[in-house]
């Protein structure tokens, strides 16, 4: 069979200086979430065949630089593991190490290898006191529209005329049929609280342990990002009775809630906003960015959603910096929800001059967590977010940047444009397999291990096209997506009606009603679905491994997450693949020859040390455990 190796991205470096292997888990790191003050006892991996004449763990406690020699305690397989002390001095520790070999000095941080001292930003990084979350990393997500899930109780659908829009009103239309135009309006069709609760045991058979909810808040559109009302249930959805009940049967079923909460904006039919706009003197009028002539600021133009101002020490009491407040009332009894997803969390508090989300985003975590210690918090952005994700502040964002994005431009080309803007960016070659790679590697970098472990993964949402619209219908793409989804690091979230096969309908586009009709179901997709997420409930190495890149060429990659010795490997192809050919890498670092069973097929991998056998592909994804 063909030989290959790893590809590398310091071409400059010796072979063995590109094996070097670090990760923030627990096979590396004596305590990978420890408490402040704690010295921690940390391992780097360098293979048999490297000689260095020293290696240093370089940190900077309080600015100044410090290095501590590494010494080396054993040899585990192919590898020299070295050891040294790093003490926990501050909230968050970075950390990188230097190897001297042949009259060189070699860097490693968690962007790889380089041969100059590397950018802080992407150091290795310790958080203090950042406690796991205990109930999350064993979770599935499920996320619904709830207006077009299930219709529990068609005596709360939505009818009549709205008086903070006028010439608009509610109109609920029958399950499934699209609307034509009709622009006096709002269309509904009756999805509420109930509908969930009675659908709890398709959840449960799916597998799903964790639901996500979009806004479910008083408003008057189907979306309710228009919020009237941050303290009660929308009436249409059953009220605040129908969210405890909802509570207590979740509960009953082990099953964990996250709502939806949009802190950026109000709706402007908000009581608060009314008064603000229509009273000079009010003292609500500090709440938002309102001008002399009673113009205001609204999130990206729409003038429903005008811009909270958290200049406003008023507003920040009522929204977090008390115990009664709205992100913390609703984690206490009788609603105890367990997380908070945070819509444009990119925006939150940032306005031209006023950039406050450095103080609004670590006031929001401290009141969600004293509150509920074991709760998570993440944030809604599309774009960078690194700087939001140092252990101060979101748990996690909805991982569009470092997982989604990247991915599907790999797997179908690049096309994107800017909310308000007339320009588009777009390739219709795919993304190259480097910079898929590349992308990832580079996201994970910039963010503590404690995290990333944490990011909200997600292929599609109700802010995008199904995937299966996106794919084209592609089923071996589709798959491959859905398989790297549930062995990437993170959490995995399913859109609801992906795992039946729906698709971007018109007259819904991608927020359907739920087709309650099994016989509209793609049996075998759904079929499909419930392995990946038993498999991800279950297996402890996809919950907590590290992430490796193995190989990658052209049309495909090959990664492994690896914990305690024990390894899962996924393959990814967007072509057939007929020529097995043998890959060597120290980073397959066992002890004796290793099967792996691939999860879908009768076929298996054999591994061996520094070695593994990989066979022909067919086009798609396969997970070889």
């Amino acid at each position: 069979m063909e030989i290959r190796q790893s590809p590398f991205i310091c071409h400059r470096a010796p072979e063995w200086i590109q094996q070097i292997v670090h990760t923030g888990t627990s096979d590396h790191i004596s305590n990978p979430r420890p408490n402040l003050g704690e010295v921690v006892t940390i391992r780097l991996e360098i293979p048999v065949a490297g000689q260095p004449e020293q290696v240093v763990l370089r940190s900077i406690p309080n600015g100044e630089q410090h290095f501590a020699a590494m010494e080396l305690v054993e040899t585990k397989g192919r590898m020299n593991v070295w050891q040294g002390a790093l003490i926990v001095n501050e909230r968050r520790v970075p950390y990188r190490f230097a190897i001297q070999a042949d009259g060189q000095i070699w860097w490693l941080n968690a962007a790889g290898i380089s041969g100059f001292v590397p950018a802080v930003p992407c150091d290795f990084a310790l958080l203090a006191d950042f406690p796991e979350i205990p109930w999350l990393s064993r979770s599935v997500f499920y996320q619904i529209f709830p207006d077009r899930f299930a219709n529990g109780d068609t005596s709360n659908d939505p009818e009549g005329e709205i008086e903070a829009y006028p010439g608009y009103s509610r109109k609920t239309y029958p399950w499934g049929q699209p609307v034509k135009t009709d622009r006096k309006h709002f269309p509904f069709y009756g999805g509420d609280l109930k509908g969930i609760e009675d659908k709890l045991d398709y959840l449960r058979d799916l597998g799903i342990n964790a639901i996500f909810l979009n806004p479910i808040f008083t408003a008057y559109t189907n979306h309710r990002y228009d919020v009237a009302d941050f303290r009660n249930v929308d009436p249409t959805l059953g009220g605040n009775e129908a969210l405890i009940s909802l509570r207590k049967a979740l509960t009953k079923e082990g099953m964990h809630l996250m709502l939806d909460i949009v802190p950026n904006h109000s709706g402007a039919g908000h009581p608060w906003f009314r008064e603000a706009i229509s009273d000079p003197a009010s003292p609500r009028r500090a709440a938002f960015y309102i001008d002399e002539h009673n113009e205001y600021v609204s999130w990206m133009g729409f003038g429903s959603l005008p811009k909270l101002n958290y200049s406003d020490p008023n507003l920040r009491t009522e929204m977090f910096a008390s115990d009664t407040s709205i992100f913390a009332s609703w984690m206490l009894p009788p609603y105890q929800i367990d997380a908070w997803r945070v819509d444009v969390a990119n925006m939150l508090g940032r306005f031209d001059e006023q950039q406050l989300d450095n103080e609004v985003l670590p006031q929001i975590r401290k009141a969600v967590k004293r509150a509920n210690p074991d709760s998570y918090l993440i944030g809604e952005n599309f774009f960078e977010a690194a700087h939001q994700l140092q252990g101060d502040a979101w748990d996690g964002v909805m991982n569009y940047t470092g997982f989604a994005i990247p991915l599907l431009h790999w797997l179908k080309g690049y096309k994107q444009g800017a909310l308000r803007c007339d320009a588009i960016l777009e390739s219709r070659q795919p993304l190259t397999t480097d910079a898929l790679i590349g992308a990832w590697e580079e996201n994970l970098a910039s963010i503590p291990w404690a995290v990333a472990t944490q990011q909200f993964n997600l292929l599609d949402s109700h802010d995008t096209e199904r995937l299966r619209t996106i794919l084209g219908g592609d089923d071996d793409l589709i798959r491959l997506a859905v398989m790297v989804q549930f062995t990437f690091p993170g959490v995995p979230c399913v859109y609801y009606g992906d795992e039946i096969g729906l698709e971007n309908e018109e007259g819904f586009a991608q927020r359907n009603c739920f087709p309650w009709d099994s016989i509209r179901w793609d049996l075998d997709l759904r079929t499909f679905y419930q392995k990946l997420i038993s498999l991800r409930k279950e297996n402890d190495i996809l919950a907590n491994g590290s992430f490796q890149g193995l190989y990658w060429d052209d049309d495909m990659f090959i990664f492994q997450r690896v914990l305690r010795n024990r390894r899962v490997v996924v393959t990814a192809s967007r072509t057939e693949q007929p020529d097995g050919f043998i890959l060597k890498s120290d980073l397959l670092n066992g002890i004796g020859v290793e099967r792996l069973q691939s999860l879908f097929s009768d076929e298996s991998l054999v591994v061996y040390p520094g070695e593994i056998k990989i066979p022909p592909l067919a086009r798609g994804g396969a997970i070889w455990l």
